[in-house]
């Protein structure tokens, strides 16, 4: 089977197909394998976001509290990953929300901008009735818990408390002070007296994902005053 390389020599391949008159059965194939090329390239771009996703994700503190017990409410979540979420090309759209017998049925998709997607599915026993909450809260009590679930098991999101940044000395950074960092690290690129290798070196990673948020302020200082100093 012949494979298409990039996606402009697949359309000068069609092209050529046409203009030379190649029968419909051999343009058929042709386009088969176009479609399954893409496909492919899409699948790769999806896996690829979502190993970046989980290489900077922030570990969602459990700071909110339903029944005397600890959790990570699904607004919450949502809100610090949807910037990261954004920025990989991810999103997540839900179809499905039904009753079946006692149990609550949600389907969703997580879906790349290049095209591919991945099914999420949760099913979850429906809770006990609170008193004061009617029927359609109930059931949206659980279809929230559902989708939550659905979620983070689909993105590898962990819920708790950070003790890895902990014991570094703070939290991790937020994905706006990687950004910043990134951009000031790249002026500074060029200028005579920068070292980036000695510059990782002092901060003791290359993953500025694992710079702790307690650093954010004195690296930032550094490089802006290296900018500041070729001026």
């Amino acid at each position: 089977m012949m494979t298409l390389p990039t996606e402009s020599s697949a359309l000068v391949l069609i092209r050529e197909a046409i203009t030379s008159g190649k029968s419909p059965e051999f343009m058929r194939e042709l386009l088969a394998v176009r479609r399954e090329w893409e496909a492919d390239e899409a699948r790769k771009a999806f896996n690829v976001s979502i190993a970046d996703f989980q290489r900077r994700a922030p570990i969602i503190s459990k700071g909110d509290t339903a029944h005397d017990k600890q959790y990570a409410r699904m607004d919450r979540i949502w809100r610090e990953i949807r910037p990261l979420l954004t920025e990989l090309g991810l999103s997540v759209t839900w179809q499905v929300c039904e009753l079946r017998d006692t149990i609550c049925h949600v389907e969703g998709a997580l879906r790349h901008r290049d095209g591919h997607g991945e099914k999420l599915v949760q099913d979850i026993p429906m809770p006990e009735l609170i008193r004061g909450q009617n029927k359609a809260q109930q059931m949206g009590s659980a279809a929230t818990y559902a989708r939550r679930y659905a979620l983070c098991a689909a993105l590898g999101i962990v819920t708790g408390d950070d003790d890895d940044g902990h014991a570094a000395g703070g939290n991790l950074v937020t994905t706006e002070q990687i950004e910043e960092i990134r951009l000031l690290v790249d002026a500074a690129r060029g200028i005579d007296g920068f070292n980036e290798k000695a510059f990782f070196g002092w901060l003791g990673t290359d993953d500025l994902a694992m710079v702790t948020a307690d650093r954010v302020p004195d690296v930032c200082a550094a490089l802006k005053r290296k900018i500041g100093g070729s001026k």
